[in-house]
């Protein structure tokens, strides 16, 4: 029986394999009896994990593993026999529940119905049914010792010992997942979540021979510790000698939701942190932000409070970010990092929020935010669409999973309020406002009935005060255009926005936050990346008009420690492009920019801006936004396209973002780099590259741009465009060139 492999390099039995899995599953069961408490559950759970792999006696997977074929073109999947195998001898009782075996056939594939097709044209001897017999008796022993019932019927032996067409038993896949005997709905999702999920835990972890995660917990001393240790470690001695939480903080430790409105610098992660000590030592925390940035300055701060293996990071360039901050981090994990194995995880909203449409190992996340609290940061932020998946998941997370919601916000207007309110249910939230700070102002808030072109000279004048100025506007190609306009003025000016290469944006953000704290005169021209990104303090902001939540979060980045004076926010009028592109509500801008000129010179406190924020959304109904409703249905419509438990495979057709259909692409040509040399991606060498050499030059772009600009998709899928870059002010259009759409 040892040389009945599972795996090849190394040398492993299926025997050996097995009992690892099973060794994971004794684990898992005990931690989650409770949980599931259900026998009949852990019944069928654990001839799922004992059985998931008995597919690789065939003789086909045997002669890959032993060397005798060394091509794949005719490998037949193993999970295919593997379920076929369950089935066949238990039709009546996986007939009335086939969620075992359906999490058997996709534990390494999509769950979709053509998943199996490559193998419908093949005839083949499944078993060999001497060395079958061997394998079998072993599996009854385990059956036996664990006193389940589950009979192996020589016939179906025999038959799968046989010459027989593939394409009968990819119809029985079928059939069962189609099964209209069962009815799919939100119950059954949430069971096939649970033994989709477990399978793949036991299966990952044995394969790697490791344990489940014994879990985490801590106390507010702990956290009072790290946090002083932190505070010392930055040389902040006079601080850490006499840290205390604040009242605003401790009022969050409540065993339910919160909702908080605090301004930026009140500690709001530390009051996330507190509320999130109350947890089990198994239940997870997930924090989740709205950009790639906010996610990796947020990671870093939780790992100077808890261990670094015991903080995850998950977005779209995640992995290039931790090989770059950690060349020891090994890429094989990412796996693990992405799916929430950690007991925290700081990602990007998107990660959550792909669970509603069965995109990426859905299944465990869902199942790894079974009792977690979830803490979700800056939700002032999301577009009406993206709001409404939110919405969404809250409520499927809370009720089926009982994952708990710590949300929280600098501006967060009353309409809001109530949404999330209601989606928490009444009495089953507590609100926080960090009164202390609410009281107290920051800037002085002026407006210019202009556009920015008429204030390039008083924006200069400011720099050769020794200033250090911000810009803000309200797309890239403006940023790009202002700060060719402004540069030669500072002593150090940056441009920053969207279209930087995942290879350039840390050194940018890095180069940034040393120019900014040498306290000489500096200039950053950025779009709204800026306003819940770089931890950056600035004397005074020049801001293109936006909606005032935006405004308010700007504002944010001048005297953000509140300890100089006469610092300044200047808003001017907003662009005919950022009317036609960027916000479609005109009557919210215009609302905005009266009420700024309403307390013209006014030294604004947090509460003031606040009520503005009220009175600027008071007549906007969040619910019956045609965006709004537009996430709503299409999170419900595709639960039930899907069967409720298949995967989706048209990720073209769902994203998460309101107006952000975006698509990572590489530029042809980089003309310049940070070393002022130049580089050209468009070459054949650099196609060969290794995979995550080539993310590293990847940024996004709007989908309708890479189709105008696209010239080449390579094997591996990545995009090359006709387009300029240089490290200095990214991505440039060129004029649009006759290349062929594809």
């Amino acid at each position: 029986m040892e040389e009945i492999l599972a795996k090849k390099n190394p040398k492993e039995s299926l025997i050996f394999h097995t009992e690892s899995v099973l060794a994971v599953w004794d684990i898992l069961s005990t931690q989650l009896k409770e949980t599931i408490p259900n026998p009949e559950f852990w019944e069928l759970s654990f001839i799922a994990a004992l059985l998931h792999d008995i597919g690789k006696v065939s003789l086909n997977f045997q002669d890959m593993m032993h060397g005798r074929i060394n091509t794949f073109e005719n490998y037949i999947r193993h999970e295919l026999y593997s379920g076929s195998f369950i089935l066949l001898n238990d039709k009546k009782r996986f007939s009335s529940n086939p969620l075992p075996v359906l999490s058997v056939f996709s534990h390494h594939k999509s769950l979709i119905e053509d998943v199996f097709d490559k193998e419908n044209d093949y005839v083949d001897v499944l078993f060999h049914k001497e060395s079958f017999d061997f394998i079998v008796s072993y599996y009854q022993q385990k059956l036996v010792e664990r006193g389940i019932k589950f009979e192996f019927e020589q016939r179906v032996i025999s038959q799968l010992s046989a010459k027989i067409p593939l394409h009968r038993y990819i119809r029985t896949f079928k059939d069962y997942l189609l099964n209209t005997s069962v009815n799919f709905d939100i119950d059954t999702r949430k069971e096939y979540i649970y033994h989709k999920a477990i399978l793949n835990i036991c299966d990952w972890l044995g394969s790697a021979h490791k344990e489940p995660d014994k879990g985490m917990t801590f106390s507010i001393d702990i956290l009072k510790g790290r946090i002083v240790s932190k505070l010392r470690d930055d040389g902040k001695t006079n601080i850490a000698d006499g840290f205390q939480f604040r009242e605003f903080q401790l009022k969050g430790i409540v065993p339910q939701n919160v909702i908080a409105i605090a301004p930026t610098g009140s500690g709001k992660t530390e009051a996330a942190l507190l509320w999130a000590s109350q947890k089990n030592a198994l239940e997870r925390i997930i924090y989740l932000l709205p950009t790639r940035v906010t996610s990796n300055a947020i990671h870093k701060r939780l790992q100077s409070y808890f261990d670094n293996t015991e903080v995850a990071i998950v977005h779209s360039s995640a992995m290039f970010y931790r090989k770059e901050t950690n060349e020891n981090y090994d890429q094989k994990e990412y796996l693990k990092d992405k799916t929430f194995f950690q007991n925290v995880n700081v990602c990007t909203i998107d990660q959550v929020l792909t669970q509603g449409f069965n995109l990426g190992y859905w299944e465990l996340k869902t199942f790894h935010m079974m009792n977690a609290w979830v803490v979700i940061d800056e939700i002032h932020l999301y577009a009406p669409y993206t709001l409404a998946l939110i919405i969404s998941t809250i409520n499927y997370l809370k009720s089926e999973f009982g994952a708990r919601f710590f949300i929280m916000s600098a501006t967060m207007p009353l309409k809001l309020q109530q949404l999330l309110g209601k989606t928490l249910g009444e009495g089953d939230f507590q609100f926080i406002q960090d009164k202390e700070l609410l009281d107290k102002a920051r800037n002085i808030f002026e407006t210019r009935d202009c556009v920015i072109d008429e204030l390039l000279e008083e924006i200069k004048a400011e720099i050769e005060f020794e200033k250090k100025v911000l810009v803000v506007v309200n797309t890239v190609d403006e940023a790009i255009r202002i700060y060719n306009e402004l540069k030669d003025s500072a002593s150090k000016a940056f441009c920053y926005h969207s279209r930087f290469m995942q290879k350039d944006r840390l050194d940018k953000e890095a180069e940034i936050l040393k120019a900014e704290n040498s306290g000489k005169s500096l200039l950053l021209v950025a779009t709204q990346v800026v306003e819940v990104s770089l931890d950056i303090d600035f004397d005074i902001l020049y801001s293109e008009n936006a909606p005032i939540d935006a405004i308010v979060q700007r504002a944010g980045r001048v005297n953000r420690k509140r300890e100089k004076k006469n610092t300044k926010v200047v808003v001017f009028k907003e662009s005919e492009i950022t009317l036609k592109w960027v916000y479609d509500v005109p009557y919210i801008l215009d609302n905005t920019f009266s009420s700024l000129k309403n307390h013209e010179g006014d030294s604004l406190t947090e509460i003031q801006l606040l009520e503005m924020v009220n009175d600027v959304y008071k007549d906007i109904d969040i619910e019956t936004n045609e965006h709004f409703i537009d996430g709503k249905r299409k999170y419900n419509e595709i639960q039930r396209a899907l069967h409720f438990i298949k995967d989706n495979i048209n990720k073209d057709d769902v994203y998460t973002r309101e107006g952000l259909d975006t698509i990572s692409v590489i530029p042809m040509v980089n003309l310049a780099n940070k070393d002022g040399e130049e580089e050209i991606y468009w070459s054949f060498d650099f196609k060969k590259k290794e995979t995550f050499e080539k993310a590293k030059h990847e940024l996004s772009v709007r989908k309708s741009r890479k189709y105008k600009y696209l010239i080449e998709r390579d094997e591996k899928g990545f995009n090359y465009i006709d387009a300029d870059y240089d490290y200095e002010v990214g991505l440039q259009w060129k004029e649009i060139k006759s290349y062929a759409i594809i």
